[in-house]
């Protein structure tokens, strides 16, 4: 049996959706990096031990959003999650601001718990917005839109992150110092984005497919025919064969290139900046321009959603974590084998660092595709979730571990060796894996189930 609409290209709906989506990713770019540089706006007033453990503790609450969004994804929907997520990264933006205000009037130890605690609840509510959202993109996109669409969306995160490092550094050339009118006009471009995302997000629909798996079948059909949505029903007869590696395979795939990727990047575009051995320890110049330009050059290889959908996912997978291993290569030689002093060739650090981020967001963006598309409906947000939960763990360890080591050797031959595992782990996919490109969410769910 099956139910389609009358045409499978981009409609309407389709746009609404992306807006939506891609303006809960650039909200967590701004939420990032206004948590990060406020945190170093603090850092004079902290021990310094607490520095690092403050850094990774934004990592731990985007884990519990994951994780716990996930699962709750899976049982009240894609759409019904995003009440609670906005509201708690509205609440966390807004406290982020009010912890600034609170420094000049109370003892900076209570400010920066007044930031710290709203900066975990921004973060678990960004975090917790990646299941339900990339869930959703998989399950109402047309099947030959769906890649290109899952990795334009979450390019946003990276937008918005050059975006309030952009505001922050011309904030800092005109003024010459970290002011804190520069950071409320981070977080208040923030919240701007949110008041629009939620104007879009009342407009988009509940997923057909969830709405499928949950039993309420009559109700997919109605909302796939009212909205124009392609739609069919599982097991609805389809020529496509395609034969999934056991789950566990998928599982330690996805969960190896996630963690690769995303402690890779989180090590290169933010945390190194606080290392004392680097120029950028106390430059707020410097650190915001090295956000800029990381984010800048991961915005700018994001744009290859417009052709994803044209090669498959494992030649993409196998370009991505190969070409992050040849660009970490030359930094790791300059700058630790050989021992180049950073400060007299900052520019072709910032050229390799652009180049290197480019080829991390080719990363994100294999993740960003293969994640949903390698488990079934029904289960989707969940193992999003717990995939999510093992990569970010792993970064946070590293985070913390590197932060307080402060061996600019050991940091960037950290890098290098995961990059080496993602691009041993992309050959083995690209020679065991399954192709997905194209595939209707109705096969994915009976070979992935």
């Amino acid at each position: 049996m099956n139910s389609r609409s009358a045409g499978e290209g981009l409609r309407h709906v389709h746009y609404l959706i992306f807006l939506s989506f891609a303006l809960g990713f650039l909200i967590w770019g701004f939420v990032s990096t206004s948590g990060i540089m406020t945190i170093n706006y603090f850092k004079d007033y902290i021990p310094p031990w607490l520095l690092p453990l403050s850094v990774v503790i934004g990592y731990v609450f985007v884990v519990l959003g994951d994780l716990t969004m996930g699962v709750l994804t899976d049982r009240l929907g894609r759409k019904r999650i995003f009440v609670y997520t906005m509201s708690m990264y509205t609440v966390g933006l807004l406290g982020m601001a009010a912890s600034l205000y609170v420094k000049q009037l109370v003892n900076p130890m209570v400010a920066f718990t007044v930031l710290m605690v709203s900066y975990a609840l921004a973060e678990f509510g960004v975090g917790g917005e990646e299941p339900p959202a990339l869930a959703a993109i998989t399950e109402l996109m047309p099947s030959g839109s769906r890649g290109m669409m899952l990795v334009l969306t979450p390019n946003f995160d990276n937008v918005g992150a050059a975006l309030a490092a952009a505001i922050l550094y011309v904030s800092l050339l005109l003024t010459g110092q970290a002011s804190v009118p520069s950071i409320y006009a981070m977080i208040g471009s923030a919240l701007v984005v949110v008041f629009v995302a939620l104007i879009v997000r009342l407009s988009i629909p509940e997923s057909v497919k969830w709405l499928e798996a949950r039993g309420k079948v009559n109700e997919a059909i109605e909302v796939a025919r009212r909205e124009g949505l392609e739609y069919v029903l599982s097991k609805g007869g389809s020529n496509i064969q395609l034969k999934a590696p056991p789950a566990w395979f998928r599982a330690l795939f996805l969960s190896i290139i996630g963690l690769v990727q995303i402690t890779t990047y989180g090590l290169m575009a933010y945390t190194i900046i606080y290392l004392p051995s680097l120029p950028f320890s106390g430059n707020p110049e410097l650190q915001s321009l090295v956000v800029l330009l990381a984010n800048l050059g991961a915005s700018i290889a994001g744009l290859i959603g417009f052709w994803v959908d044209a090669i498959g996912r494992r030649p993409l997978t196998l370009l991505s974590y190969v070409g992050g291993l040849l660009t970490m290569v030359p930094i790791f030689l300059i700058y630790a084998a050989i021992n180049t002093p950073l400060r007299s060739s900052l520019p072709v650090f910032y050229a390799l660092l652009f180049l290197n981020m480019a080829f991390s967001e080719f990363g994100w963006a294999v993740r960003a595709l293969l994640e949903p598309e390698l488990f079934p409906t029904r289960t989707r947000g969940t193992w999003i979730g717990m995939i999510r939960l093992i990569a970010w763990g792993v970064y946070i360890v590293l985070t913390y571990y590197l932060l307080n080591t402060l061996n600019t050797y050991q940091y960037l031959l950290v890098n290098l060796i995961l990059y080496a595992i993602g691009a041993l782990v992309s050959i083995a996919w690209y020679i065991w894996g399954v192709e997905t490109r194209g595939v209707p969410v109705s096969i994915l769910d009976e070979a992935m189930g």
